[in-house]
């Protein structure tokens, strides 16, 4: 009877010492599957009808938008991308040397709509404020991020 009781909880102290594997191993694969921020862009809204969103890209090719004013579609919406498409984009902003931009591009006048735009790379995140005469290539760049909103979400964002 004694042996029954010993091999009886020697089975349950492997038993638990399993679950903790797999447990641990659940969490490992969890935490690895957290998608990450690759594109940010933002536009805000001006005294008049100046469209007003954000969407942030993830390196699993998703794409998160919050339409808030002046918009075709207000609210929340997550977009699956084609694959590749934002290692695509990614090269872009490399070959156009992102992280040489100024940290901002501002004036002292009013009433422009400010695009804030960022882009992670190899750990490193770089955030700009374009309010007004950011370079060409710079705005070739949020123009990028603003039409794949528009084929992807359907909306008209420029």
């Amino acid at each position: 009877m004694k042996q029954v009781i010993f091999l009886l909880c020697l089975f349950l102290v492997g038993a638990c010492k399993n679950y903790k594997k797999i447990a641990k191993k659940n969490e490992e694969s969890v935490v690895k599957n957290i998608p990450q921020q690759v594109f940010f862009l933002e536009k805000t809204s001006c005294y008049g009808t100046c469209p007003s969103y954000k969407v942030v890209v993830f390196d699993n090719d998703s794409l998160v938008y919050e339409g808030n004013r002046h918009v075709a579609k207000e609210g929340l919406m997550i977009k699956q991308l084609p694959k590749g498409a934002v290692s695509q984009l990614a090269e872009k902003f490399r070959r156009a040397d992102f992280f040489g931009f100024q940290n901002q591009y501002t004036s002292k006048m009013t009433d422009f709509p400010v695009t804030y735009i960022a882009f992670t790379d190899n750990g490193l995140t770089k955030k700009i404020k374009d309010y007004y005469k950011a370079p060409e290539s710079l705005r070739q760049l949020e123009i990028l991020i603003s039409d794949l909103v528009k084929n992807e979400v359907g909306v008209n964002s420029n």
